[in-house]
């Protein structure tokens, strides 16, 4: 296994960690190139600007994304994370772990 690969739950599970955030789901990531590519780099930008250990940002950066009041942006498509189908925010995980991993 590398870096850079999204661990995935079973089909139709959500995993959320203790601090209520859902860090994974259990449906094929869905998105084209050019939203993977501007999800990617949002969450790599993020994750710049923080320091430290690039792996522990990446849950403070789904919240972002997952607090009620997030204004949706790039890295969820434009679109609000409530909003979006399992495989799109299967996407959007696959995304921010990939920006972790600088592999866009």
């Amino acid at each position: 296994a590398t870096s850079s690969e999204t661990h995935t739950p079973a089909p139709g599970a959500i995993e959320v960690s203790p601090g209520g955030v859902t860090t994974a789901v259990g449906a094929d990531a869905e998105s084209t190139e050019d939203e993977y590519s501007q999800a990617c780099q949002a969450a790599k930008a993020w994750i710049d600007k923080q320091g430290g250990d690039r792996k522990s940002q990446i849950e403070p950066f789904l919240k972002t994304l997952q607090v009620p009041d997030a204004q949706p942006g790039p890295a969820t498509y434009n679109t609000p994370w409530a909003q979006l189908s399992p495989a799109r925010q299967a996407a959007v995980i696959v995304a921010v772990h990939a920006g972790a991993d600088s592999l866009c």
